[in-house]
């Protein structure tokens, strides 16, 4: 029965990545919306971030943090780059971006 639960789990949660999507314009990088480096920004993530290669969550004190990768990603004036975002929120509803990178080859 565990099996079964685990199996039902597994394949909605695959379900809702293909429905999700990763908004993919081109072959060269995903696209990533402009977001500001601001605390007076507030951004509903789950409504509008592409699925990320990586997503960590956790916590600081009592604020929630989440650390968004993405392995090729066209994000301001990066292009085609492996970008990690960095948000911060009090309430789980509302992000505000605190760190942006992009990885370099060495």
């Amino acid at each position: 029965m565990k099996l079964l639960l685990i199996l039902v789990m597994a394949s909605t949660t695959a379900g809702c990545q293909v429905l999700l999507g990763t908004k993919k314009i081109s072959a060269d990088g995903l696209i990533i919306p402009f977001i500001k480096n601001s605390p007076n920004e507030c951004y509903f993530l789950d409504e509008f971030m592409p699925t990320p290669n990586s997503l960590v969550t956790g916590k600081a004190g009592a604020m929630n943090l989440r650390y968004y990768t993405y392995n090729s990603a066209n994000y301001k004036d990066w292009k085609d780059k492996q970008v990690m975002l960095s948000f911060y929120s009090n309430d789980d509803l509302c992000w505000s971006l605190f760190e942006e990178h992009y990885v370099v080859d060495d």
